[in-house]
């Protein structure tokens, strides 16, 4: 079983109090996973979100033409994935997969819903961390498109990247 201390160490739960992540640890469990095990597939139903206690995660996108594109690599203790378990949709946007062997508190996101519900202050708090939380994410995705169009930009000599895909002008 984890500790609350863990779960203080999420940017999810950073801002709760020790007694209002007691009922939150009582609703997961501890996990492991080898190393290139996936941990759930893009496109599956999300019911749990993690925690990362130690080891590695990769998050990848599989775009169209079997284009595999790494979304974010988590590595920190505290690091916190499967954040679609928490949305309407409850639909994986993303593959983990462990880099190596890795450990996870795994918690039902059903129950962490009910939890939730019944204490709006940490349904709120919770919340405001997630937005934050796909706000970062946004702003990393965001520059690695920059980058991405640096680069085109530069091997091509093309002033503008849609000058080169006529469709796109």
């Amino acid at each position: 079983m984890a500790s609350t201390d863990l779960l203080k160490k999420a940017n999810l739960f950073e801002s709760l109090s020790h007694n209002q992540l007691k009922p939150i640890i009582q609703v997961g469990e501890g996990k492991s996973f080898n190393a290139g095990e996936e941990i759930f597939k893009q496109g599956q139903k999300a019911n749990t979100l993690y925690v990362l206690v130690d080891g590695g995660v990769t998050l990848r996108i599989q775009a169209e033409e079997e284009i595999d594109l790494m979304a974010e690599t988590l590595k920190d203790t505290g690091s916190v994935f499967g954040t679609a378990s928490l949305m309407t949709s409850r639909i994986s946007n993303v593959t983990a997969r462990c880099k190596k062997n890795t450990r996870v508190f795994a918690i039902d996101s059903g129950k962490l819903q009910e939890i939730m519900r019944r204490d709006p202050l940490i349904g709120f708090e919770v919340m405001k961390k997630l937005a934050q939380l796909y706000f970062n994410r946004l702003n990393s995705t965001r520059a690695g498109i920059t980058n991405l169009f640096k680069i085109f930009k530069f091997q091509t000599r093309k002033p503008v990247v849609f000058d080169t895909y006529g469709e796109l002008k």
